[in-house]
């Protein structure tokens, strides 16, 4: 029979659709509670509510979409209703439902992530696209403000699967995020090594290609992106300055002094600064600018080599 409970959310934080806790009717399956979650979602303006409150359970549960649709009908145990709960409380509140369960994919990969560190993006995939034909057995690769490590480890096992053994080092400015890359490295298997900088200022030697995916929203859009951003990912790795170039700035300046000959430089950009990024590179001097883009056809990230007997930019995605 229905019944009435009083639920408190774990996160600590109050949506503005409820108060610190509030009462739910008991539901008789797991079908049933999904759509209450669902409904609780949809009230508080969460974009995809159905498809967020069926994971939540999935997570509760340790389920997929089969174990769902075949015991989805069994009556609900009161202690996983209720953790259900808190966390339909937690993402009313507008957390990323990654940082709920800790989990993003990348790749394929499962990464750990935390509220120290960006949310691994499809978007991202196409910077790790670009680089890895440009990869060669015993090359030395670099990846700044690598946030979760999703990068620098993705590059790392792509290419030990394809049979080229690489040195990869991942840099950030926090050590809090550095924790999270040694947890995902060790998980996954990716003998990178971690290393504490601000940019290129504890970076020693030269690489083969240095990724950077790195702040580059402008200070006063960041109030204008959707609450899961805005109030919960880590302002360091997304503020880009006054005009969303700062990094860039600082990264093209430098990088030339850690690029091998004919190495490569990829930065991820947004999708309205190809023309600004380039122009940044070709004022370094630096060969054979392009910019790639996703699949969605926006300007993803910009690649150019060090001057000296600079590689052609081939690409197998289209270069604009």
């Amino acid at each position: 029979m229905p019944s009435k409970r009083s639920l408190t959310g774990e996160s600590g934080r109050e949506s503005n659709n409820m108060n610190s806790s509030f009462e739910l009717r008991m539901c008789g399956n797991y079908y049933e509670l999904v759509h209450e979650g669902e409904k609780l979602l949809t009230s508080a303006g969460c974009p995809e509510p159905a498809a967020d409150a069926r994971l939540l359970l999935f997570f509760v549960m340790g389920w997929n979409l089969t174990d769902y649709a075949l015991q989805g009908g069994l009556p609900c145990e009161d202690d996983k209703a209720e953790r259900f709960m808190h966390l339909i409380e937690r993402r009313m509140t507008r957390e990323p439902l990654q940082y709920i369960t800790g989990t993003a994919s990348f790749f394929g990969y499962e990464f750990h992530v935390t509220p120290d560190v960006l949310i691994p993006r499809f978007d991202t995939e196409t910077l790790v696209e670009s680089v890895l034909p440009h990869v060669n057995c015993g090359d030395r690769i670099l990846d700044m403000c690598t946030g979760s490590g999703c990068i620098a480890i993705t590059i790392f096992l792509l290419s030990a699967n394809a049979g080229k053994s690489v040195s990869v080092t991942a840099s950030d400015i926090s050590e809090a995020a550095l924790g999270v890359v040694r947890e995902n490295a060790a998980v996954l298997g990716a003998q990178i090594r971690a290393v504490r900088s601000d940019l290129f200022e504890r970076i020693e030697g030269t690489y083969d290609i240095i990724t950077v995916n790195p702040p580059y929203i402008e200070t006063e859009v960041i109030g204008t992106l959707d609450p899961e951003v805005r109030l919960f990912e880590p302002h360091l790795a997304l503020d880009g300055s006054d005009d969303g170039l700062a990094f860039y700035r600082r990264i093209v300046r430098e990088a030339g002094n850690y690029l091998a000959p004919q190495g490569m430089l990829a930065l991820e950009i947004g999708f309205d600064q190809s023309e600004a990024v380039e122009e940044l590179l070709r004022a370094e001097s630096y060969a054979n600018v392009s910019t790639v883009r996703d699949l969605g056809g926006n300007a993803r990230c910009v690649l150019g080599y060090a001057a000296e007997n600079a590689a052609p930019a081939a690409c197998n995605l289209e270069n604009v």
